[in-house]
């Protein structure tokens, strides 16, 4: 296993940027494209991210996934067979989970992540089926306003 990638998804997530710094980044998808098992291991080291108690470092992490996730069939596979579990730490779908503060990145994570669902399941949508029902949970459901998160106005 690559060590680098736990230093790039470490490096990355916890600088406190709103955006990625684009030479890690572009490293850690350089590392990710030579094998399958290093999409896995930064799945994994994502998911982490994701579940810290920091909205700081779930947008970050939220972003590298989303990044990853256009590229990468296997990373693709990876995250749909736990979208809920995505979607619980992004989206806020389950409400006795609230976002961590800071209330203002967590509000720009959930709007930027109900986004890329929006924009994966035009994309992806017709080959990943628990993709479609994402986002058919999230309209149908959860009421999402795609039109208003598209356009930036008022809260999904």
């Amino acid at each position: 296993m690559n060590p680098r990638l736990e230093e790039l998804v470490e490096s990355l997530t916890t600088s406190g940027e709103p955006e990625l710094k684009p030479e890690p980044l572009k490293e850690l998808k350089k590392i990710c494209k030579s094998s399958d098992e290093h999409i896995r291991h930064v799945y994994h080291l994502l998911m982490t991210q994701l579940n810290q108690e920091h909205a700081e470092i779930r947008l970050s992490a939220f972003q590298i996934v989303s990044e990853l996730f256009t590229r990468s069939h296997q990373f693709r596979t990876l995250l749909i067979d736990n979208f809920q579990e995505f979607l619980e730490l992004t989206v806020e779908t389950d409400y006795e989970q609230p976002l961590p503060p800071p209330k203002e990145v967590a509000q720009k994570m959930k709007t930027l992540a109900i986004k890329a669902v929006q924009e994966w399941h035009e994309k992806f949508g017709e080959a990943y089926k628990k993709l479609s029902l994402g986002f058919h949970f999230l309209k149908q459901r959860k009421m999402v306003k795609f039109q208003a998160c598209a356009v930036e106005e008022a809260p999904c």
